[in-house]
């Protein structure tokens, strides 16, 4: 029989940890449902001083929609500065390997708002060519971005898109193609694969590692899925923290390609951890 805890007997204790970054929907939320035992968690955080972001593979809505949802989920005072998407790390990316590059971005208003404000270029559905055709996850996707796509990637332009996910889930066992899925449409079509950049892939745990100022092996990713959340973990050699509130169980964790520092039952452990070293619990 599994049991909830700490599964890497060299993994720091939970109370060592100098930086958590939290998975949103499935980790501190279901659906417009704080998980039991977050608001205390984060609580627990700001007394103690250890810094914390909320992570979120989706690149569709801004930052500051993130920040409104944990507002409105009694996540209050959390700020812009707290908030890290694969839409972030995307900008990063592009403003890290070109000057001034010219990016052709099939993304939704949020997200083509978003690369404007950093500064970024961007070309229309017209252009001849780019620096780097950039996929989002796009709920507005459409016929004319998808042939711009083909047309730009099949003449060698940098094929790069935001995150893995194949569908975003929905409350009621519902979901969205995500922007996995409509790669992969791209890929069928171009015979070129895109360069992912999100979780879990190691631009987003060296992003992570910049912001964070803390060293791998104290900072902690906290999740609800194996394929994105730990291996983002794994990649960058930080602690990777599973929980079993959201997406995955222990069938997951025993056939997935890695193993989790911890597995927890929820956040809530981890409140429950800090509480009893700081002896008030």
């Amino acid at each position: 029989m599994q049991v909830a805890g700490r599964q890497n007997s060299s993994a720091p204790d939970l109370t060592d940890i100098e930086c958590y970054v939290l998975d949103m929907d499935g980790t501190i939320n279901l659906g417009d449902t704080p998980i039991e035992g977050a608001h205390e968690l984060i609580e627990e955080l700001r007394r103690r001083g250890i810094p914390f972001y909320f992570f979120t593979n989706n690149s569709s809505r801004s930052p500051q929609a993130y920040v409104e949802r944990l507002h409105a989920l009694g996540f209050t005072g959390v700020g812009r500065e707290q908030i890290m998407t694969s839409g972030d790390v995307m900008i990063d990316y592009l403003q890290r390997h070109h000057p001034d590059p010219l990016v052709y971005l099939a993304g939704t208003p949020a997200l083509r708002e978003q690369f404007e404000q950093a500064g970024i270029r961007l070309a229309d559905e017209t252009c001849s060519s780019a620096d780097f055709a950039v996929l989002g996850f796009d709920t507005t996707f459409s016929f004319a971005k998808a042939d711009t796509l083909c047309r730009l990637v099949s003449s060698g332009v940098p094929f790069l898109a935001t995150n893995i996910d194949r569908v975003c889930p929905l409350e009621g066992g519902a979901f969205l193609p995500d922007c996995g899925s409509m790669a992969a449409m791209i890929e069928h079509a171009t015979g070129v694969s895109p360069q992912f950049i999100g979780k879990p892939f190691p631009e987003t745990s060296e992003y992570i590692l910049r912001h964070a100022s803390s060293a791998p092996e104290r900072t902690a990713v906290v999740g609800d899925r194996i394929y994105t959340d730990i291996m983002t973990a794994v990649n960058g050699g930080l602690v990777g923290i599973a929980v079993l509130s959201g997406e995955i169980g222990w069938e997951d964790i025993e056939q997935g390609q890695v193993t989790p520092d911890y597995v927890l039952e929820s956040v809530a452990d981890i409140t429950a951890a800090l509480r009893r070293y700081a002896g008030y619990d």
